[in-house]
């Protein structure tokens, strides 16, 4: 399956990225970026249903979520792809 990445998410990635750079070693945000890629490339399987998100704008959107560490993925789901829209921090939602 693929997974695509919207410009949104793409966005939260290089902050997240920059931050963990900043208070840690040199490279430390691309490792960090990339572990994040592949435990979600992992939920990327055919023939696999997630549920809408619980907060109630991303449930507005249809978007599906699924929890890695404290982060939350919002994403929509086709037979083909998974189009992530955004990376948000878990405890941040209501």
């Amino acid at each position: 399956m693929n997974v695509n990445f919207l410009p949104e998410a793409e966005e939260a990635f290089f902050e997240i990225g920059s931050w963990i750079e900043s208070r840690n070693t040199s490279e430390s945000g691309i490792r960090f970026i990339t572990k994040f890629i592949d435990k979600f490339s992992a939920y990327a399987l055919p023939n696999t249903k997630y549920l809408i998100c619980k907060n109630e704008e991303l449930a507005a959107l249809q978007l599906r979520c699924v929890a890695i560490d404290n982060w939350v993925v919002a994403f929509k789901q086709t037979k083909e792809e998974f189009e992530v829209h955004y990376i948000l921090y878990g405890p941040g939602l209501k």
